[in-house]
C-alpha cells in the first residue's frame, strides 16, 4: 500500500469516539486500512462460496437430467 489517497467518510459518533480513544493518532489510518482490507477479503470469500454453491446446484441439476442416459449401452 505505498500509494495512498485521502478519503473522507462519515461514522456514527460513538464509533468515531471509540476510534479516537482506543487507537493512537499515528495508527488510525493503518488500523482502518487493515480493517477494511480484512472485511473486503471476507466479503469476497463469502461471495465466492455463494457462487460455487450456485454452480454446484446447476451441475447437480444437469447431472440428474443426464442420469437416465448413463448405462444405455452407448460407448
Amino acid at each position: 500500500m505505498s500509494n495512498k489517497v485521502k478519503v473522507t467518510i462519515s461514522l456514527p459518533k460513538e464509533l468515531a469516539d471509540s476510534l479516537r480513544n482506543d487507537i493512537p493518532d499515528r495508527n488510525r489510518s493503518k488500523f482502518i486500512a487493515k480493517t477494511i482490507e480484512k472485511e473486503l477479503k471476507e466479503m469476497k470469500k463469502k461471495n465466492l462460496i455463494k457462487a460455487y454453491q450456485s454452480a454446484y446446484q446447476e451441475i447437480s441439476k444437469e447431472n440428474e437430467a443426464f442420469e437416465g442416459v448413463t448405462g444405455d449401452g452407448i460407448s
